[in-house]
Order: C-alpha cells, then sequence, then structure tokens
C-alpha cells in the first residue's frame, strides 16, 4: 500500500538524522538484548542460520535482500502450520493456514491488535496524530454515510475526473508519454476531497497538492522515525515535512472546519447543512475530538488513507492495460457502452454492472499488489493457538497475503494475469447466491487488497467505485500502450512491496 516517488528526497530526509548516529548505535544494542528474549524459538524460521552472534539481525538483513524468496520459502515449506521472519524491528510469526488464520484474528485486541499494529506501521500518533491513531469514530462515518452517499456522489464525482484529464492528458491524436500515475493521482484527490470538504477548495491546486505530499510524507517520514524511542519522536517528526504540510493545511482547513463546527452547533434546520464527510465529522465527533486541530488531523489520515490505495490499484490497473490492451480493451468497451447512461455518463446502478472491470480490479489486486503480508496483529500477550504452539508478546502475527494469493490450491494458473478471472466465475455462480463472493469489494483469505474480518477497509465501497470511475474514463477516452522496453518495476523494503511510480506509458485520443 506505500508510495516512494523520490530517492533523493529520501535521502534528504535522512541526512536530518546525522545527529543521531550514537544514539542509533545504542538503540540497536539494547533492542538486541531485547529482541532476544521474545523469540519464537519452537516456530521454524526462515532466513535464520545456526551462528548465534546477531542471528536475528542477520536474517533480518537476507529477508531485505531477497523478501519474495525467502516468503515464498517459507510458504511452501510450511503452508499448514507457521514460520517466523526477522525484520530490522520485530520478528514475525507467519500464519499460512487458512484454519489457523481465522482462529488469529477471532482473538480480542488487548490480546492481538489490529490499531497497534496499523499505527505502528505509519507511525500514526506521530505522523497523522493521536486523535487518529486511538479515537476512531470516523471509521463508523466512513462505512455507513460515505457508503450509503455513494449513489448521490457518482455522478457529481464524474465531471471532476474529466476536468483533470482535460487538463492534464487531453485529448492528443498521436502517441503522447504519460506518467499516468501522476494524472491518477490528481484525479483520486480531486475526487476525494469533493466528497470530503466539497467545492470550491477541492478545487484548489495548492491544497490537493499539500494533500498528496503529505500522503507521500507520511510513508516517508514513518521509516525514518520507527528505529527510535517514542519519547523522541515527536521531536523527530518536526524535522520531517509533515509539520510544514499540516501548516499548509490549516490556513485552508482551520476556518472552514470552523464554519462547520458553527453549522453543527446550530439547531435550525431552515438552511441545508453541507452534505460531505467533513460536516458528517463535525457532527459525529466526541466533545475531545470537536476541535480545529484534531479535525484537521482526521481529514489529512483520511486522504492518506484514499489516496495510498486508489491511486495505486488504479495505476496498476492501467499498467496491466497497456501491458496487454489487445486482450482486454474490446471487451471493457463494450461493457462500459452498454451500461453507461444515454448521454454516456454513470449512477451507481450503472457502475455494479461493470462486471469484467470489476473482475480485472480484483486481479491487479491478486496479481499486481506487492506487498507481501497483510492482517498484520501487535502480540500483546502470549497467544496460544489451539494446537498448542505459544506466539510470544512483543511480536507480531501476519499473512502470508502475496503467497496465498498465488497458490495453485486456491486459483488455476495463478502466476497468470487473468483479467475476466472473477467475472467468469460470478458467471458459473449466478443463482447459486454466491456472486457477490467475487466481487472486488468481498474479502476472504485469499482477497486481502482490503484486509479481511472486522477490521476490512471501511472506504473500499467508495474506493471501488472511484476506481472504476477513473478506470471507465481512460479505457472509453484512450488509447494506450506500454513504452517499449519498459515494465513496471517493484522495490522492497522488507515485506513492504513499493509499486513503480514513474512508469511512463503512451496515450492517445481513442482512434
Amino acid at each position: 500500500m506505500a508510495i516512494l516517488q523520490s530517492d533523493s528526497k529520501l535521502l534528504a530526509l535522512a541526512s536530518s538524522y546525522q545527529a543521531f548516529g550514537w544514539a542509533f548505535v545504542s538503540i540497536c544494542v539494547l533492542k538486541y538484548i531485547s529482541d532476544s528474549r521474545k523469540t519464537n524459538h519452537t516456530i521454524p524460521g526462515v532466513g535464520f542460520d545456526s551462528f548465534p552472534l546477531l542471528k536475528q539481525w542477520r536474517a533480518a538483513y537476507r529477508l531485505m535482500s531477497s523478501p519474495k524468496m525467502l516468503m515464498l520459502e517459507g510458504y511452501d515449506k510450511y503452508k499448514d502450520g507457521y514460520f517466523r521472519i526477522s525484520t530490522p524491528q520485530y520478528e514475525y510469526v507467519i500464519v499460512s493456514d487458512h484454519d489457523k488464520i481465522n482462529e488469529f484474528l477471532g482473538a480480542p485486541e488487548d490480546t492481538l491488535s489490529f490499531i497497534d499494529s496499523s499505527n505502528e506501521a505509519f507511525q500514526i500518533p506521530w505522523t497523522m496524530g493521536k486523535g487518529v491513531a486511538f479515537n476512531h469514530y470516523h471509521t463508523v462515518i466512513v462505512r455507513t454515510k460515505l457508503t450509503q452517499k455513494i449513489q448521490n456522489l457518482v455522478p457529481i464525482l464524474i465531471p471532476e475526473i474529466e476536468e483533470r484529464f482535460n487538463t492534464l492528458v487531453g485529448d492528443p491524436s498521436d502517441w503522447k508519454e504519460l506518467c499516468i500515475y501522476d494524472v491518477i493521482v490528481e484525479a483520486v484527490a480531486r475526487v476525494s476531497n469533493k466528497a470530503f470538504v466539497g467545492s470550491p477548495l477541492c478545487h484548489n491546486q495548492e491544497y490537493l497538492q499539500n494533500a498528496m505530499s503529505y500522503a507521500q510524507d507520511v510513508v516517508l517520514s514513518a521509516e525514518l522515525i520507527r528505529i527510535f524511542p517514542n519519547w523522541i519522536k515527536s521531536t523527530l517528526v518536526r524535522l520531517t515535512p509533515i509539520h510544514r504540510r499540516r501548516r499548509v493545511a490549516m490556513k485552508f482547513l482551520g476556518p472552514l472546519i470552523r464554519e462547520r463546527l458553527a453549522i453543527a452547533d446550530e439547531r435550525s434546520n431552515e438552511q441545508p447543512r453541507p452534505d460531505d464527510m467533513l460536516q458528517w465529522l463535525c457532527e459525529a465527533a466526541p466533545p475531545s475530538e470537536r476541535t480545529v486541530d484534531r479535525l484537521l488531523e482526521l481529514l489529512m489520515g483520511l486522504n492518506v488513507a484514499s489516496i495510498h490505495t486508489t491511486t495505486m490499484t488504479t495505476a496498476n490497473a492501467a499498467y496491466a492495460l497497456a501491458e496487454e490492451p489487445e486482450k482486454y480493451l474490446d471487451e471493457l468497451r463494450q461493457e462500459i457502452s452498454e451500461n453507461c447512461n444515454p448521454d454516456g455518463t454513470f449512477n451507481k446502478a450503472n457502475m455494479s454492472k461493470l462486471k469484467k472491470m470489476d473482475s480485472f480490479l480484483r486481479e491487479v489486486g491478486r496479481v499486481k499488489n506487492p506487498g507481501l503480508v497483510n492482517l498484520a496483529r501487535n502480540v500483546k500477550k502470549d497467544f496460544q493457538f489451539k494446537d498448542g504452539t505459544v506466539v510470544k508478546a512483543g511480536t507480531v502475527i501476519a499473512v502470508p497475503s502475496h503467497s496465498l494469493q498465488r497458490d495453485p490450491a486456491f486459483f488455476s494458473s495463478p502466476e497468470d494475469f487473468d483479467g475476466f478471472r472473477f467475472s467468469r466465475q460470478q458467471e458459473e455462480g449466478a443463482g447459486t447466491g454466491k456472486v457477490t463472493k467475487h466481487q472486488m469489494v468481498s474479502t476472504d483469505l485469499n482477497h486481502l487488497a482490503f484486509g479481511h474480518g472486522k477490521h476490512a477497509c471501511p472506504g473500499r465501497f467508495f474506493a471501488v467505485n472511484e476506481m472504476k470511475m477513473i478506470l471507465a474514463h481512460i479505457i472509453a477516452r484512450y488509447d494506450f500502450k506500454l513504452v517499449p522496453g519498459n515494465l513496471p518495476n517493484v522495490f522492497y523494503v522488507g515485506t513492504m512491496g513499493i509499486a513503480d511510480t514513474k512508469l511512463k506509458i503512451l496515450v492517445r485520443a481513442r482512434q
């Protein structure tokens, strides 16, 4: 789910920490001593050797060097059980068996913590704020209000997508090299903020650029402050661009939030209230969260969540289409033509009929999603599985999503990208009540693009409609193909896969 757009930017940020070099060495020594006490020795390890000195760190180095290879090795050897890997921060216990996965997903939060895992992944208390980290009233609003409003939102969001492509791409008659990611991220930011804060702020390019940069800076800054103790992270994060992004956001959001809080406090219903995410938050926020600072942090956090997944999945879908346009474009265009309104527009009902596009996006999530693990839980208390296996507190339990989604036991020809794999399964399941099982928004242990279980992404219904609107616009309006010799690359930092955000494709107006 992470976006790195500039190696030079990462190096520039890293240079801010040179003064902490000796502190880092001390932390490493203390961490080694601490980690040695919580190793799960009874669970087989992958990447470990027999020499005892700095054993976990050498295993972490091997994982950093060959993450996919080690994860596949572990999955092949221990498909019906568990294995452990080491990262610079933690020891992971990877659970491969479906029954055992469901077992740990049912554990209480005070034993296996989803919240702690999410906060740790993005260092949320420091990068986004303690309100985002620990007060989750907004998830109910996203799951209910935002999902319920999709029907009203689709017709007003499509013109926003059209405007971005008119401005950034146009209708070139000849092939034009284009970084499609840069266009998609602008469309996603515009559409998301239309739903979050409405007009005119969703059209302000300085505000949108700040939101897009903030999403990137959160990921970069989280990686940089992760290795330091908590007591110093608040100071360190001020050395990153995050602090500046918040000041810029306050310039735009501060007055608007104050205005919306005043509207929320009005008892009169004579005037229609704004119908967007910000107003819903102002009206639902508990007293401790009804401040400008907390609501600003929350809106910026929602931008991080919406921009990341939606942009990367849509860009990966565009890359996949550009790799094999002759195989997919005609059928997808026919489906779009058959299901759009007479004037060429869409509504939510039309969007739900795009079965082949939905299948294509789900297959992108299966094959093109580079992340190696998912469903991570921080172990707060020793956890015992039914077979007697104990995972010690202080480690992390996770699922090998990359391997599960490529297992021939679950998918035919699993290494092949088959864009209409799931639409065929929907057709085969017609009349059985199993059609929705294969939709993009439906989660299971072999489709983890949005997580699974009670903590599955609450905004996935809105996100999938965003993806479909943007992809339908691209497919209906343009021809495109890969630049000869260019293929999408994936860069790994441990188990985190970072997809190619700078790949250029060739685009022209549809002939």
